[in-house]
């Protein structure tokens, strides 16, 4: 017999703004089920229904794609979003009240995006290239919401491990959601669950940085 080779259909797209978008949703929707290892062009092109040349030719290659992705609201949350509109009123925080604040709009943004949830498990996985542009958007996030806080934290507090150590318990109960309905007796699956996580957030960075 004579093998066939069946060759994916590729939708005819003229719009290059139009081209650009379906490939920026293909490549988040594709890393999220497949992980970052088996992430490729083909599949990526098969999902938004073009050739993958045009990957190259739009974005220089997967890394660009990657990097076009990283910038979308669909993956990550702006600045802007977490700073809300009263950007007078987180000038006159104290610091453990911008940082509790902080973590708490970030907590809900990403339960907000199940495709980011799904590439945060993959990220605990791997990481190369690819996961490294994405950390890079996030930082620059953070770093633009932290520039609003006036007051200087204790001496005595490692700010930057206390932040790590607050980002990977967040990242982990908000991964963890999408297939446990509670862990340690905390509902992941309802707002009164997710309220005494808040509620402890608040206490946590109270107690160190509101001296």
């Amino acid at each position: 017999m004579v093998d066939i080779k069946v060759i994916p259909k590729v939708i005819p797209i003229r719009n290059k703004e139009l081209t650009k978008k379906r490939l920026i949703t293909a490549v988040g929707k594709v890393v999220s089920e497949v992980g970052f290892q088996q992430l490729g062009v083909n599949l990526v092109a098969r999902e938004a229904g073009v050739d993958k040349k045009l990957i190259y030719r739009y974005f220089s290659g997967l890394r660009g794609l990657m990097a076009a992705y990283s910038e979308t609201v669909d993956f990550w949350p702006t600045a802007e979003e977490l700073l809300g509109d009263n950007k007078a009123r987180l000038k006159e925080m104290s610091s453990h009240e911008l940082m509790s604040l902080f973590f708490k709009r970030y907590l809900k943004a990403i339960l907000r995006r199940p495709h980011t949830l799904e590439i945060l498990a993959w990220e605990a996985l791997e990481r190369n290239e690819l996961t490294k542009v994405l950390e890079e958007v996030r930082v620059k996030t953070a770093l633009e919401f932290f520039e609003m806080m006036e007051q200087e934290p204790p001496r005595d507090v490692d700010l930057t491990a206390l932040v790590l150590v607050m980002a990977g318990a967040v990242n982990f109960l908000a991964v963890r959601s999408r297939i446990h309905q509670s862990l340690g007796g905390v509902d992941l699956q309802s707002d009164a669950g997710w309220k005494r996580i808040e509620e402890t957030m608040d206490l946590i960075f109270a107690r160190t940085l509101g001296k």
